[in-house]
Parts: structure tokens; C-alpha cells; sequence
């Protein structure tokens, strides 16, 4: 590495250790890197003075003399887009360079889209979300995108997703770059919420753990040794279909009893239809009024805290399903914590304590008795904030296009 490039790696960590751990003084830095203070001093100076992305916060306490200046990220210094693409709606936010929201939108995805309309769509809700705070594009470092779909994570390519149609073996990120004339990043959109979580929600703190997603579809993000995992081919995580009943129905992957056919939401709704389809007793005939169009997760979920026997069982067995999944990956991988997000994720104590229950059977009991089992507590923009935070990331590490680049 040559000297021009060795001062910017260095500057990219002091920027990363000040974005990690907060405000911090010279002195504190150059301990923390192992690097003398003459050359922290210079660096920090350039980087606040000359590059504007660090700034003054005050003083630390003094234990004698000068008290020393504190430091932090400007986060006025621009902003990022995250983009989330999923089976039933659309998500854009704009980010700080923290990545802390600060601006957010919904729309309704529509399944017949191609390719080319779904980006143009796309485009459009971010034009909204920039516009709703008068943001240049002078000031936007690039855009994150999240898919629920199987990424082709270098390539920035979408390979596969079940649930929307017009992304199959579909290039986006080319065609995204040609749209808005912005770098951008693409990845799966489980993998997005386990970076929000990470930064931001309850796997803050934790270097190895896993975020399972159970929704439309489920998956999971997998993290090791403080990163995430990948596999070689980028394509880990299909938690979804791992087999788990093995004369289950049929999975859109082509196999059967597959975790995602059976525990998915569209999965849990098409179990209990069958069951009122057989004239099974349940409250929920009568709530539905003979229009299966009105069953949902949330209707069943409700029903079994309210005492329903079939809806409890409904839910209950998705749990002992979905445990058996998580069982298998903790055995795989260790996890000190799993953290629970999606839609179905939100259907109460009875499948958390389902999973959980699962879990602690079926797991090795060196893993089972010191895992965490926990609920996110991030709300419906995770993926989006995590495709952001992503870029960010890139943002505080990346030798060609980072903070200093920007110049």
C-alpha cells in the first residue's frame, strides 16, 4: 500500500473508532491505534478542518493543563438512500450519515411489474423522500437496496424472488446506477435487517448471532466474528428451506416441507383455511364470514391469545416448525443471540415461547442453555435502514469509495 493510501486507511479508521464508540480526544485515538499523537493530531486536523467530516464537541475532563478537545462525525456532511423491496410493499428512507432516519415512505409493490417499472417506481419514491427535505443529489453518497429474493451480492443481481415477478435474473443495480447517476449497493433483505439490528436494535453489542425474518418469506442473517456471513457464493441464509416436515406441502423452491411453505405467512394461512375447509370448530368461520380473502396471521395470532384450540394450534406448531430451523442453524453456528423480526414474528408469547421450547430441546445443550431467544424492536423500515447503514458502512472502510472521496 502506498503512503497516499496508507494516510487514508489510517484516517478511515479513526473515522470508524469515532463513529463506533462517540466523541473522542487525539490522545485516545492514538492509543487505540498504536499510532504516535503527532500523526493522529495531523490527521484529525485535516479531517476536520480541511475534509469536514469530523468536528469539535467539546472538552474531555482534564487531569491537568489543557482539558482536551472532544471529536465526532459531522453528520451534516450528507446523507444515504435505503431502499426496501418486498412481496407487498416498497420502503425508502433517508439517512444522516449515522444512520439515523430522517425522512421515510410507503408504497404498495404490485406484483405484475417488470424489471424496468419496478426501478422506475423506485426511483420515483426516492425523488419523493429526497424531496421531502429538499435534498440535492450533490448531497446523497449513494443508495442501499434491500430485495427479499436470493442477491447476487457482487454482482449486485437479482437471481431469484418467489415473490416478485419482475425480479428475476434481474441486473438492478446497473440498471439503478443508469437511473439516478448514484453509486449502489444491493443485497437480500434479511441480511439488511441483521445489519439494522447490529447498529441499531437488539443485537447491538453482540459480534455472533442470528436474525431470523418471518414473513412472506423467511430467511435468515448470519453473524460471525462481528461480520456477516456470506458463504462463498453470497447466497447463505435460505433458512427457509431447510426441510422440516417431510411429507409437507409443496415449497415454490419445488421441494416439500420446506420451513417457508409451512410457517410463512401465506403458509400459516393456508394450514388454517384447510382446517375450516374440514369443518374444524374455530371462532375464526365465523369472523371471516365465508371470505378467506379476510384470513390473516394477525386474526389467527388473535384468536389463539383469546383461547381459540385450533388457532393455538396453528400458531404453536408454527413455532415448534420455525424452532426446528433455528435448532439445526444454532447447531451450526453457536449464536449467542437470535433475534425474531417479520410480520409473523409479531403473533405473540404463544409462538415465542413455541420457538423457544423447540429450541432448548433440540439444540445442543451447551448452545441451548446460554442462547438468547428475542424479538426485534425495530419497526417496518429495518431493511431499508439496514441497506443504508450498509453503504454507510462502505462509506468508513472502502479504499475507492469512501467519505474522503467525496471531494
Amino acid at each position: 500500500m502506498d503512503k497516499q493510501n496508507l494516510t487514508k486507511d489510517l484516517k478511515l479508521q479513526i473515522l470508524s473508532i469515532i463513529r463506533d464508540n462517540g466523541a473522542a480526544t487525539k490522545l485516545e485515538l492514538a492509543k487505540n491505534l498504536e499510532v504516535n499523537l503527532t500523526t493522529i493530531s495531523k490527521l484529525v486536523n485535516e479531517l476536520c478542518f480541511s475534509d469536514d467530516i469530523v468536528v469539535e464537541s467539546g472538552e474531555d475532563l482534564s487531569s491537568g493543563g489543557r482539558k482536551p478537545k472532544l471529536y465526532i462525525i459531522n453528520r451534516s456532511i450528507g446523507h444515504v438512500i435505503g431502499v426496501d423491496i418486498g412481496g407487498y410493499n416498497i420502503r425508502a428512507v433517508i439517512t444522516d450519515i449515522a444512520g439515523d432516519i430522517i425522512g421515510r415512505l410507503k408504497e404498495k409493490n404490485d406484483f405484475s411489474y417488470d424489471g424496468t417499472l419496478l426501478t422506475e417506481r423506485v426511483v420515483a419514491l426516492i425523488s419523493q423522500v429526497k424531496n421531502s427535505l429538499e435534498t440535492t443529489d450533490s448531497a446523497l453518497f449513494g443508495i442501499g437496496m434491500s430485495i427479499s429474493g436470493v442477491i447476487d451480492y457482487n454482482e449486485g443481481k437479482s437471481m431469484y424472488c418467489p415473490n416478485i415477478n419482475g425480479l428475476n435474473d434481474f441486473p438492478i443495480r446497473r440498471f439503478m446506477e443508469a437511473k439516478t447517476d448514484l453509486p449502489v449497493f444491493v443485497d437480500d433483505s434479511v441480511r439488511c435487517m441483521a445489519i439494522a439490528e447490529k447498529h441499531f436494535g437488539a443485537a447491538k453489542g453482540y459480534d455472533n448471532f442470528l436474525f431470523v425474518s418471518l414473513g412472506k418469506g423467511i430467511g435468515v442473517g448470519i453473524y460471525v466474528n462481528g461480520k456477516v456471513y456470506r458463504s462463498s457464493t453470497g447466497l447463505a441464509g435460505e433458512l427457509g428451506h431447510i426441510t422440516v416436515s417431510e411429507d409437507g406441502p409443496l415449497c415454490n423452491c419445488g421441494n416439500r416441507g420446506c420451513l417457508e411453505a409451512i410457517a410463512s405467512g401465506p403458509g400459516i394461512i393456508r394450514r388454517a383455511r384447510e382446517g375450516i375447509e374440514n369443518g374444524i370448530i374455530t371462532s375464526l368461520t365465523s369472523q371471516i364470514a365465508g371470505d378467506f380473502d379476510r384470513l390473516t396471521v394477525e386474526m389467527i395470532a388473535g384468536a389463539a391469545m383469546e383461547g381459540d384450540k385450533f388457532a393455538y394450534y396453528i400458531i404453536n406448531r408454527t413455532g415448534e416448525y420455525v424452532g426446528i430451523a433455528i435448532a439445526a442453524a444454532l447447531n451450526l453456528f453457536g449464536s449467542e443471540l437470535v433475534v425474531l423480526g417479520g410480520g409473523v414474528a409479531g403473533s405473540g408469547d404463544i409462538m415465542t415461547e413455541a420457538i423457544r421450547r423447540t429450541v432448548q430441546l433440540r439444540a445442543l445443550g451447551v448452545i441451548s442453555s446460554r442462547v438468547k431467544i428475542v424479538g426485534s424492536s425495530l419497526d417496518e423500515f429495518n431493511a431499508a435502514r439496514g441497506a443504508a447503514t450498509k453503504f454507510i458502512n462502505m462509506l468508513f472502510t472502502d479504499l475507492k469509495y469512501n467519505l474522503l472521496s467525496r471531494h
